[in-house]
């Protein structure tokens, strides 16, 4: 079983994620704004998790659909949303071509897959829904600021809001290795974190063009060392 179907489909990830929450707050508005889509604008929030950013979303006038892979994510969601959720893979979507005016990606969502080929496939997907001259909006960790946080702590565990915790880079460097304990149960993300350089390849590669790109959620200025970068390509 690939690590994302696993880890984010077991009832303890809420907990080790419960910070979220919060912070969808001020991350929601700053996100809509990036998308920046006129009211009634069709949008697909992929993958949406357990909701947190969709009342945002939705204040902002759009018809949104929001897609996981996990039934465990779906279920919460539909709790407050119950209308509008597709289980999906983000390397098939089964959604018809040209149907959506706006895609957001938010929380580094984008590098999950082992290979180059699906993580290519993915963007493509996005591009293949899009209507043309429709925007996504890819939010992702910057690398350079990650490779700097991670380096005092590589290697070795610590504690982290009540669980365990110990990041390690792949041996080619290309990939962060985030371990997590929590109550026994042993959690493994697995994320390709890509250079700037990359990036663009990447989505020029899916036929998507930059339109934008900041150096954080309130449309700071592009810097490679920022914490988080924020991409709006237009199909």
């Amino acid at each position: 079983m690939e690590w994302f179907a696993r880890d984010f489909d077991h009832p303890l990830y809420f907990r080790i994620y419960r910070s979220k929450e919060a912070e969808a707050a001020e991350e929601g508005p700053a996100l809509v704004r990036a998308l920046g889509q006129a009211p009634g604008a069709r949008v697909l929030d992929l993958p949406c998790g357990w909701g947190r950013l969709r009342p945002h979303l939705e204040a902002a006038g759009w018809q949104v659909v929001g897609g996981d892979l996990s039934p465990l994510n779906l279920r919460r969601h539909a709790e407050t949303h119950p209308e509008s959720l597709v289980r999906l893979d983000l390397r098939a979507l089964p959604f018809r071509s040209h149907c959506a005016d706006g895609i957001l990606c938010a929380y580094t969502s984008w590098g999950y897959f082992a290979s180059d080929a699906e993580n290519l496939r993915q963007l493509q997907e996005f591009a293949r829904v899009l209507t043309p001259g429709g925007v996504l909006v890819l939010d992702l960790t910057g690398r350079a600021a990650l490779e700097a946080a991670a380096a005092p702590l590589e290697g070795r565990w610590f504690e982290a809001e009540g669980y365990r915790e110990r990041v390690r880079w792949s041996p080619d460097r290309r990939r962060i290795w985030t371990d997590r304990i929590l109550e026994g149960v042993r959690f493994r993300h697995d994320i390709w974190i890509p250079t700037h350089e990359e990036v663009l390849a990447f989505a020029e590669g899916a036929g998507l063009g930059l339109e934008e790109a900041w150096g954080g959620l309130h449309q700071e200025p592009f810097r490679p060392d920022a914490e988080r970068w924020l991409f709006r390509f237009r199909c």
